[in-house]
């Protein structure tokens, strides 16, 4: 321990005091362990100033005694982890804090030891005792507590589409970082702590669905939910506070970049013949973006009862729809016979899903490996190495991109109807059909200078499309 400052006085008392004190250069403060008989006699004895008495049994623990008044109980420590985590993930111990844990003797030395362990125990976890003693001072909803009542009253009750990803931002991010700060005291300086430490890469676990990630990409989401989050209590007048210390946060993350990838018609071909060998449910799933231009994410939540064969069309519900309204999608004769040689060879059993690793019971995933599949199948009907990198969203633009060319100036309001962009009006809404035979005709364009006039329906599963794909089996009841 360093001396103690001028202003604090050096007991003379030798031998049993906690603290002997030496004038000899580079001297220290050797602790003892305090005794109840040892401070009645400093208190006992006349005082020019402070006199502060170390616990060697416990560090940080100190009893301070005034010139005049009596002797209060302080407790220095450090929280693990309040300054943030390092690259390789370990926490940075934050800054020294000071608690008072009440007067002595009323707080004996036994309550003394004992409160202390407790906060220190506390900090070692990361959890700040200044901040738990302060929520129970003022009795206001923490971020944590808010953050439940957002997810049940607002996410859960509006049965919000985007219902995971808050869910997935509030519990793998804000609550570990922010969940125990007094709401209405939350500062900017604490979410900008928040959106560096989400912005960290930590390594990925099996710990289930909630556990951590970070990127810039997860830091923006936690910025967005954590904003509309503190809106909402403020406009629900939980909190007492008008401003919310989250906006204009997400300007200090880099911008995000506008994707404009747009395969030429060569690429979209040798695309199309690439997902002839991956096999169910990849193959059909890239061909069926190709065909239709809808987004990935719709296809992989495909459900059967949204496919109508009979009428050749795909009907979404408001529900799963990014734009909350029924979006309905003309299928040219080659995406109905897709699905029909999927839904009859590939039906779940036990769920609904078209597209399915679980027997239809969820939607497809495993996105990014059937994405590495598909760049090296691409590799192979090409013969080129450097196949230059694309999404499978990009799809979906270079379909819109192929219709716009198909119809020249003034095309725009047909193509805003292939790709289901929202339009409020009152006619759109009771009109939702009523543009499918003009949207069929450019489909079908689209998909002759994709496969060809002529197509040979056979092809379709004549390649690889037996390669299995894992299903998991109807377990037998007990």
């Amino acid at each position: 321990m360093v001396a103690p400052r001028s202003d604090v006085e050096k007991p003379r008392f030798w031998g049993w005091h906690p603290r002997i004190w030496s004038d000899t250069p580079g001297a220290r403060w050797l602790m003892n362990k305090l005794t109840d008989v040892g401070i009645r006699a400093v208190l006992a004895k006349p005082r020019t100033g402070r006199v502060e008495l170390p616990d060697g049994a416990v560090p940080g623990l100190t009893l301070r005694i005034g010139k005049t008044r009596g002797a209060t109980w302080s407790l220095m420590i450090r929280v693990f982890g309040e300054e943030g985590i390092t690259d390789r993930g370990h926490g940075l111990m934050g800054p020294k804090r000071r608690l008072t844990l009440g007067s002595y003797p009323q707080v004996s030395l036994h309550a003394a030891r004992a409160k202390a362990n407790a906060y220190i125990d506390q900090a070692r976890r990361g959890e700040s005792p200044v901040e738990a003693l302060e929520r129970v001072a003022t009795g206001r909803l923490t971020v944590e507590g808010l953050a439940e009542k957002f997810l049940t009253d607002y996410v859960h009750l509006k049965q919000l589409r985007a219902g995971a990803r808050y869910e997935m931002a509030i519990r793998a991010h804000i609550i570990g970082g922010v969940g125990r700060v007094v709401a209405d005291m939350l500062t900017r300086d604490q979410v900008r702590s928040l959106m560096k430490e989400v912005m960290v890469k930590a390594p990925s676990t099996r710990e289930g669905k909630m556990r951590r990630r970070g990127g810039i990409e997860a830091a923006r989401s936690v910025v967005a939910v954590l904003r509309k989050m503190i809106n909402w209590g403020i406009r629900e007048r939980l909190l007492k506070r008008a401003d919310n210390p989250v906006s204009g946060m997400e300007d200090n993350l880099p911008k995000k970049r506008k994707k404009e990838r747009v395969l030429s018609l060569e690429e979209a071909q040798v695309v199309w013949h690439a997902a002839g060998t991956l096999g169910y449910p990849f193959g059909p799933l890239y061909r069926l973006i190709l065909l239709t231009g809808c987004r990935p994410g719709e296809w992989a939540r495909c459900r059967q009862p949204y496919i109508d064969l009979k009428q050749s069309l795909l009907v979404i519900p408001a529900q799963a729809y990014k734009s909350d309204h029924v979006h309905v999608v003309p299928l040219v004769p080659v995406a109905v016979q897709i699905l029909e040689h999927t839904l009859a060879n590939y039906a779940g059993r036990q769920g609904d899903y078209v597209f399915s690793g679980t027997d239809g019971l969820a939607p497809v995933s495993g996105w990014s490996k059937g994405h590495s599949r598909m760049m090296q199948a691409m590799t192979a009907v090409s013969g080129e190495r450097g196949v230059v990198p694309w999404t499978p969203h990009d799809l979906r633009r270079t379909v819109a991109t192929r219709i716009a060319e198909q119809l020249g100036v003034g095309g725009e309001h047909l193509i805003k109807r292939v790709l289901g962009h929202a339009d409020g009006s009152v006619t759109a809404i009771y009109n939702r059909y009523g543009y499918v035979k003009e949207m069929r005709e450019v489909l079908e364009r689209w998909a002759e200078d994709l496969i060809g006039a002529e197509f040979d329906a056979a092809s379709l599963w004549r390649e690889s499309d037996t390669e299995a794909y894992v299903i998991v089996e109807p377990t037998e009841a007990a």
